[in-house]
This record gives C-alpha cells, sequence and structure tokens, in this order.
C-alpha cells in the first residue's frame, strides 16, 4: 500500500462524515413522524387494494373452473 492510497482514504472518510453530520439537514421528530405516517397510511391502503384485487381473482378461478369442470 502506498502512501497516496491512504491519504485518499482519510480524505475520501473525512468528506464522508462532513457531508453526513455537517451539511446534511435531518427531519425533525415531528416531520419524521408525518412521514412515517403517510408510508404506513399508503402501504395500508395498496395492501387493502391487492388483497381485494388477489381475492376477486381468485374467486373468479374458482367460478370459471367450476363452471367448466360440469
Amino acid at each position: 500500500m502506498s502512501i497516496s492510497f491512504l491519504s485518499k482514504t482519510r480524505q475520501f472518510w473525512n468528506e464522508t462524515v462532513t457531508e453526513v453530520w455537517v451539511k446534511s439537514l435531518w427531519p425533525k421528530p415531528k416531520e419524521l413522524l408525518q412521514s412515517t405516517s403517510v408510508v404506513v397510511v399508503f402501504i395500508a391502503i395498496l395492501s387493502a387494494f391487492v388483497f381485494l384485487y388477489d381475492f376477486s381473482m381468485h374467486e373468479l378461478v374458482r367460478f370459471v373452473t367450476h363452471y367448466v369442470a360440469r
């Protein structure tokens, strides 16, 4: 390993730490709670939609196969 590699690695690390802890804007707890709530509600709505679609397709296939099997 060369000295250049180690100095570049140290520089990269220092820049990364500065970017994450100094330059970044972290959300306040209230903002984080609101964003999390939006995501949870969206996932619940999407889950209900997928459940209803899956249940409907299951019943449709069951009905068609039962009708054809007669």
